[in-house]
């Protein structure tokens, strides 16, 4: 692997990286009020078991000839639901950023969206999806690519509001000086300048919309096995069947997909965003992928290229809006209307609650509330216990993998593999071993939470050694700082910002995968274990919809308590201090 090959530094990604001015605490907090309140009259008027409709596919042909139509569709899938979650993100981006309103109501709703469990999507939506939509290939279609679309939206939006906010200032001028339109400075600065980041997020983002697709095509519900054909439904079918050899087969496939997506589509677009880098693009000598090679060798490519970008520039061009003026903001208007903003939210979600909580108390009692907050804090032990156990294999690893320049670039690219790869196809093996040997207590059923989230905390510990200045490191040997005062006093404090930004990463992914996590089957037997997700998942084959979207709700509470409590102080303390100047 040639180290020159263009890999994008994972630059720390802290939960403080959106400014005091975008994003006000308090206004965090009403948005999750709210959300959690409208959620909650759902939650009260859904009947407590609502009938799923019939005519779930009950088996799916596991012979080998299927895969390659079952891996199509998913691909298809995939492709639809990454096209949705871009083009909405960008337009989000542009009301947020052309409308102060739209700022103050929408910036604080991406802590509430980005905590809310993707693998809850389906269970909530297929109801009422399959019986509004003519047909059930046209209501699997839709929840499976809405739960893509949630899986990339919100982190897609947070990433564009961070680099339209880093706009360098000198850029900013630029754009005055030449008078540009609105229209003009989203598509010829804003867009290009944030391209880099989008595209590094949606590549590390890649497994978790993997797994999310692979489990909305085979949810549990009402005791029925919704099959959507897919990867995700065979893998479900052959766990129903115990057949390890279309486990097998399922697994290798799914290797030949994540190879073909970074071949074709990541490494490409990888060297091209090499040119949205400021200041680094004479510093850069990305080597070119052999698909990008031959597709400039084919001369419809570059037609169909020449064409493609001179439209873009055209409409890039177009004089729509007003032209571009730096604004003061003023600070009265700022907080007048953060305070409107404040006071609608808290009118419409006190108005609900009062509407809620008579039927809320009655379907709900206090002993089903402990129960969600026991299991809740049941999920959340398990998490950063399972965490905290990776860090300790991973720090040190990570730190003598990335000191060494000659495996950095290579370890990097085979864990940026692992991220990709949906933890999810393996819970049907590791529940086979389980069951195989009933003697092993059901705390093995743990590891399987952080399978999939473990690369993260890998990558950012790798990133963070590879990135560390080496000037320091021989200051430090030279006088002599070796042991525990090396690790504690010279490269603790230089990973730290990229461990913590892969330790947030892990932590949510770990949230999000309880629910499949807690329950699984092999054959006839199910596995569970207390937590979170194995009281959505088992409300779920009961077909009791609202305890779904209660355990939903609460799992999402708990996240942003987290997010409030504890990772914001963390990353403002690493920003405010650990900052190489």
């Amino acid at each position: 692997m040639n180290d020159r090959q263009q890999e994008f530094p994972l630059s720390p990604e802290l939960c403080s990286s959106l400014p005091a001015s975008c994003g006000k605490r308090h206004g965090v907090w009403l948005a999750g009020f709210l959300v959690f309140s409208v959620i909650l009259l759902c939650v009260t008027y859904l009947p407590s078991n609502l009938p799923v409709l019939s005519g779930a596919v009950e088996a799916l042909p596991l012979g080998l000839v299927y895969l390659p139509d079952y891996a199509m569709q998913t691909i298809g899938r995939m492709l639809l639901g990454l096209g949705l979650s871009l083009v909405s993100a960008l337009l989000c981006v542009a009301l947020i950023f052309r409308s102060r309103w739209a700022a103050q109501c929408l910036l604080p709703l991406l802590d509430v969206g980005q905590s809310f469990p993707v693998l809850a999507i389906p269970l909530l939506v297929l109801p009422f999806v399959q019986s509004h939509m003519p047909t059930q290939a046209v209501g699997a279609e839709v929840v499976v690519v809405m739960t893509i679309w949630c899986s990339q939206f919100w982190g897609m939006v947070q990433v564009l509001c961070q680099r339209f906010y880093g706009v360098p200032a000198e850029l900013e001028d630029v754009v005055c000086s030449f008078a540009l339109t609105s229209w003009q400075k989203f598509w010829q600065l804003e867009v290009p300048f944030a391209i880099p980041a989008l595209l590094r997020k949606t590549m590390l983002s890649m497994g978790w919309s993997w797994f999310a697709a692979l489990y909305a095509e085979s949810v549990v519900l009402d005791g029925h096995n919704w099959l959507f054909a897919g990867i995700g439904s065979y893998v479900r079918q052959a766990a129903c069947e115990r057949n390890v050899g279309a486990l097998l087969a399922a697994l290798a496939c799914m290797l030949v997909i994540v190879g073909v997506f970074d071949q074709i589509m990541f490494r490409p677009l990888s060297v091209w965003a090499v040119r949205f880098q400021p200041g680094k693009v004479g510093e850069l000598h990305p080597v070119e992928p052999w698909f990008l090679r031959l597709l400039r060798r084919t001369h419809l490519f570059r037609q169909c290229v020449l064409f493609c970008v001179n439209a873009a520039r055209r409409l890039s061009r177009l004089p729509i809006g007003a032209r571009y003026v730096q604004e003061h903001t003023v600070d009265g208007d700022t907080h007048w209307g953060g305070w409107v903003v404040a006071a609608l939210a808290t009118v419409v979600a006190l108005f609900a609650v009062v509407l809620a909580w008579p039927s809320l108390h009655a379907a709900y009692g206090l002993p089903v509330l402990f129960t969600v907050v026991l299991c809740g804090g049941m999920t959340g032990l398990r998490v950063f216990v399972m965490v905290g156990l990776v860090s300790l294999i991973w720090i040190p690893l990570g730190v003598w993998l990335g000191l060494k320049s000659s495996y950095a670039g290579r370890m990097q690219r085979l864990i940026q593999y692992c991220t990709v790869f949906p933890a999810n196809l393996l819970f049907p093996l590791w529940a086979a071993g389980l069951v195989a040997c009933p003697f092993v207590p059901t705390f093995w059923q743990s590891p399987l939470i952080v399978l999939g989230a473990q690369w993260y905390i890998a990558l950012g510990v790798l990133a963070g050694a590879s990135a560390y200045p080496p000037d320091l490191l021989e200051a430090a040997r030279n006088l002599n700082v070796t042991g525990s005062l090396w690790w504690r006093k010279v490269l603790l404090p230089g990973i730290l910002p990229h461990y913590l930004a892969g330790l947030v990463a892990a932590t949510s992914s770990a949230w999000n995968a309880a629910i499949a996590v807690e329950w699984l089957q092999w054959g006839q037997t199910t596995l569970d274990v207390h937590g979170l997700g194995s009281f959505m998942a088992m409300a779920a084959a009961r077909g009791d919809v609202s305890a779904v979207a209660l355990g939903a709700v609460a799992m999402c509470l708990f996240m942003m308590v987290l997010n409030a409590f504890l990772w914001r102080p963390l990353s403002d303390y690493v920003s405010r201090r650990l900052k190489l100047n």
